[in-house]
C-alpha cells in the first residue's frame, strides 16, 4: 500500500489546486481539507475508517489499506455487507434460540398441565384407597360393637329371666314359711334342698371379652395401612427420563417405566431445546438418575421387540451421536439384532440362549464396587454375560429399541421392609 501512497505523492502536480473548478473523484474528498497538510482529503483509509490526504497516506498510514475515496465507498459497502451478513447469521441464531425458548415455554405449559393432571389422579388413587380403608376399618369396628352389644343384650335378657325365676321362687318360699306357722323340723330339709339347688343353678357366667378390642383397631394403625398401601403403590427401581430420549423414541408421562418406539421421527420441544449433538439418532432412552455406588438390580421386559439393547452407559457415551455400543464407547450392553442375541463387545459375542428360546425378561445386575455388570435370564435365572470394568464415574441404565411399535419396560418390584 506504500507504493500506492507514493504514486499519489509523485502525481501531486496533477491534483487540482484550491479554488479551481475541477471535479473531485468523491464528495468525501471535495468536502474537507487536511488540517495538517492543507491538502484535499482525496483518499480514504479502510483500516482506520477516516479520510486522508496524499501526505497522510504516505506517512502515518503507509501500511494501511488506502484507496481513492470513490473506490473506498465501494469497499466500505462490501465490508458493511459482509458485516451485515454476519449480523443476519447472529439474528438467525437469536431467532432459533427464541423459538426454542418459546417451544420450551409451550412445552412446559403442556407438561405442567399433564403432570398436574396425572399427579392429581395418582393422589386421588391414594385418597380413594385411604377412604376405602377407613370405611372398611370403621365398618369392622361397628360390626364388633354391634356383635358385642348383641351378645351383651342376650346375656342381660337371660340374666333377667334367671333373676325373675329366682325372685318368684324366693317369694313362693317366703309364702310357705308364713303360711306354715312355726312348722315342724321335718319340713325344712326339703326346703333347704330346693334353695341349694336354685342357688347352684343360678350362678351367672361372665361374658368372654365383653369390651371392644381397641388395641386391635388402633395398634400401629398408620403402619398397617401403609403396609397395605404398598399393594397399590408399585415401585420401579429405574425411572425413565423422557427428556433424554433419542429420535423416534418416547416414554409415557404417566408410566415412566415403559419405553416405546414411535412410527416416525420424533418431533418435540426437546429437539428444539437440546443441542443437536445431544440428540441420539437411535430410538433410545436413559434413566433419570445414574448410579455411582452400591449394588443395583432391575428387570427389563423385552417382549416381542425384534431389536433391542439394554445395559448401562457412561455420561461420556451420551454425548456421542453416532457410535457402536461397546465398553470402549462407554456402553456395557447386550441386545438382540438380526435374530441373534449378542454381547456388545469389540467384536460382538453371540450369547448362548438356544435357537428355540426367546428372552422375555432380562435382569441387569450392576455392582459398582465389584466392577461388574451381569445380565441374567430373569425367567430361568440362567446367566447370559458379565462385563468387568473399574467404574470411575456414575453410569445410567440404558435402553434402546429399533422396531416401530415395539419397546421395553422396567418391571415393578415388590418392596420389602424389615424392622
Amino acid at each position: 500500500m506504500s507504493d500506492q501512497a507514493a504514486s499519489f505523492s509523485s502525481s501531486s502536480s496533477s491534483l487540482p489546486l484550491p479554488g479551481s473548478e475541477a471535479v473531485f473523484p468523491s464528495p468525501l474528498a471535495s468536502a474537507e481539507c487536511c488540517e495538517e497538510h492543507e491538502e484535499y482529503l482525496s483518499l480514504f483509509c479502510l483500516d482506520d475508517l477516516e479520510p486522508l490526504c496524499k501526505h497522510c497516506a504516505a506517512d502515518s498510514h503507509a501500511r494501511h489499506r488506502v484507496y481513492l475515496s470513490a473506490e473506498a465507498v465501494t469497499d466500505c459497502k462490501e465490508e458493511l455487507k459482509t458485516s451485515l451478513t454476519g449480523l443476519d447469521v447472529k439474528i438467525k441464531n437469536f431467532k432459533d434460540v427464541m423459538q426454542a425458548c418459546r417451544a420450551a415455554s409451550k412445552c412446559n405449559q403442556t407438561d405442567s398441565h399433564l403432570t398436574e393432571e396425572i399427579m392429581k389422579e395418582e393422589f386421588e388413587k391414594l385418597h380413594q384407597f385411604l377412604r376405602e380403608e377407613e370405611a372398611a376399618r370403621l365398618h369392622a369396628l361397628m360390626e364388633e360393637k354391634e356383635e358385642k352389644s348383641r351378645k351383651a343384650a342376650e346375656r342381660i335378657n337371660r340374666l333377667n329371666e334367671v333373676m325373675t325365676c329366682l325372685e318368684d321362687k324366693i317369694r313362693l318360699t317366703e309364702r310357705e314359711l308364713r303360711a306354715g306357722g312355726e312348722g315342724t323340723p321335718s319340713d325344712f330339709p326339703s326346703m333347704f334342698t330346693h334353695c341349694s339347688t336354685w342357688c347352684g343353678n343360678a350362678k351367672p357366667e361372665r361374658i368372654h371379652r365383653p369390651l371392644i378390642n381397641v388395641a386391635k383397631h388402633l395398634g400401629n394403625l398408620r403402619h398397617a395401612v401403609w403396609e397395605k398401601m404398598k399393594q397399590i403403590a408399585p415401585y420401579t427401581p429405574v425411572t425413565l427420563d423422557p427428556g433424554a430420549a433419542g429420535r423416534a423414541a418416547g416414554a409415557s408421562s404417566s408410566e415412566l417405566s415403559r419405553f416405546h418406539v414411535t412410527a416416525g421421527p420424533r418431533q418435540s420441544a426437546e429437539q428444539l431445546i437440546n443441542e443437536p449433538e445431544h440428540l441420539h439418532p437411535h430410538p433410545r432412552i436413559l434413566a433419570r438418575e445414574g448410579f455411582d455406588t452400591g449394588v443395583h438390580c432391575w428387570d427389563v421386559e423385552v417382549g416381542e421387540t425384534n431389536r433391542w439393547t439394554v445395559g448401562v452407559a457412561a455420561p461420556s457415551a451420551l454425548k456421542t451421536a453416532t457410535c457402536e455400543a461397546s465398553p470402549e464407547a462407554g456402553l456395557w450392553c447386550i441386545g438382540l439384532k438380526d435374530g441373534e442375541y449378542q454381547a456388545l463387545t469389540t467384536p460382538t459375542q453371540t450369547l448362548d440362549v438356544g435357537t428355540s428360546r426367546r428372552l422375555n425378561r432380562v435382569r441387569v445386575k450392576l455392582d459398582l464396587e465389584g466392577g461388574a455388570v451381569t445380565f441374567v435370564d430373569a425367567d430361568t435365572d440362567a446367566p447370559l454375560f458379565t462385563f468387568t470394568h473399574c467404574f470411575a464415574e456414575a453410569v445410567y441404565p440404558y435402553f434402546e429399541a429399533s422396531s416401530a411399535g415395539g419397546g421395553v419396560a422396567v418391571r415393578e418390584q415388590r418392596v420389602k421392609i424389615s424392622l
